[in-house]
């Protein structure tokens, strides 16, 4: 993150994109996590965005620009369901924070969050019901919409503005 940093010294960004996610163990509450899954988990999810944030949203603020992060419904406290994949959902809870708060530090950029879908893809399986594309699509679509009022905001991939994440 630092290289990056360094190759984009003196640049404005209008969007940047972080998209991090792996899953790790589906295990439910039942099963704690290994300290090796817990590890690979929290530093692809959440460590990764920490470490960013701080390299690139000071670019994207001077160009008034827009951050958005690959979160998940499955972070969601207020809806949550079950326990299956606890750790995957516990890291994109704290991605949803890690966003959230940074949002104060850069008060002329718009950092969001968005839920891609339940997408078809190797983590999401072949009967998810959302196509890659679309989701693809729908985010491009409301990442270039975003208002100074969508600020650290939470957003499906179709427009939904989701409360009590």
């Amino acid at each position: 993150v630092s290289g990056l940093a360094w190759q984009l010294e003196g640049e404005q960004i209008d969007t940047a994109w972080h998209v991090a996610g792996v899953m790790g163990s589906r295990a439910d509450a039942r099963q704690p996590p290994t300290q090796a899954d817990f590890d690979h988990v929290m530093h692809a999810n959440v460590l990764a965005a920490m470490q960013t944030i701080p390299q690139v949203a000071p670019l994207v603020e001077a160009a008034g620009g827009r951050m958005a992060f690959i979160s998940s419904t499955m972070g969601q406290i207020a809806t949550v369901e079950s326990s299956n994949a606890w750790l995957y959902r516990t890291s994109k809870a704290a991605l949803n924070m890690v966003v959230a708060a940074a949002q104060h530090s850069y008060p002329r950029a718009i950092l969001v969050c968005l839920h891609p879908g339940w997408v078809r893809t190797d983590m999401g399986g072949g009967s998810a019901p959302v196509a890659p594309a679309d989701s693809a699509a729908g985010l491009r679509r409301v990442v270039a919409n975003l208002q100074p009022a969508d600020r650290g905001r939470f957003i499906r991939y179709d427009g939904t503005r989701l409360d009590g994440w």
